[in-house]
């Protein structure tokens, strides 16, 4: 990948970040940023937590997960094309470990086509346990 390629995702993935996650705490990694793949970061805090505070909510690590994959498909956008925007239409998310550590999300598009994203998104904790899965579908706006 080139400097201005590596430039354009960077911006792209910085362009996508929405004032809901800096309230959850989360951001990008930006040394892993590909087109198709994006790794995000969410520290683990106490008010992330369920009634037991040591453990993260599942709707916090939910938010994660899509956030991962609208991020990811903002990395599909090509330089040449205009979007109005992408909107989540379905999010599924498997729960396998409690979280109480760090975690971080890794969004992979399985298939992209002109105007639906599929986004695999895997979230681990800082041990490398495997914490969830989710299954995401965004959709393409296009400029009227």
């Amino acid at each position: 990948m080139g400097q201005e390629e590596e430039k354009y995702l960077e911006d792209t993935v910085k362009d996508a970040i929405v004032p809901y996650w800096a309230l959850l705490g989360i951001t990008p990694d930006l040394n892993t940023i590909e087109k198709g793949k994006v790794t995000l970061l969410l520290p683990m805090k106490e008010e992330l937590g369920t009634r037991f505070t040591d453990v993260m909510h599942g709707g916090a690590i939910s938010s994660l997960i899509d956030a991962a994959a609208a991020t990811c498909t903002s990395t599909l956008k090509p330089q040449d094309e205009e979007w109005a925007g992408w909107v989540t239409t379905d999010l599924n998310v498997s729960y396998l470990n409690a979280a109480t550590k760090d975690v971080r999300a890794v969004a992979t598009s399985i298939r992209s086509g002109k105007t639906v994203v599929y986004v695999q998104v895997d979230v681990f904790d800082s041990d490398e346990r495997f914490i969830a899965s989710g299954r995401v579908t965004y959709l393409i706006l296009r400029p009227r």
